[in-house]
């Protein structure tokens, strides 16, 4: 299992919009306070198809601005 971390800025105004777009996906969605409005979590079975839970999901929302993708790592 891979697990993604991506953070999500959406743009000024727009933060609820993001939110309601993101709720209907199949990804957990966490409002954030700071420099990122949400964290939005996606386990999947291969890198493959956690690129296109970010890239079909997230980054196709018009109000998404900006994300910063992190990959967990097993130790």
């Amino acid at each position: 299992m891979v697990k993604v971390f991506t953070l999500v800025n959406a743009e000024m105004g727009k933060a609820r919009e993001v939110l309601s777009e993101l709720k209907k996906t199949d990804l957990e969605v966490y409002p954030l306070f700071g420099e990122y409005d949400y964290m939005v979590i996606a386990e999947t079975g291969d890198l493959k198809t956690a690129t296109a839970a970010i890239l079909d999901k997230i980054q196709a929302i018009k109000a998404v601005t900006r994300t910063r993708t992190l990959v967990g790592a097993e130790m």
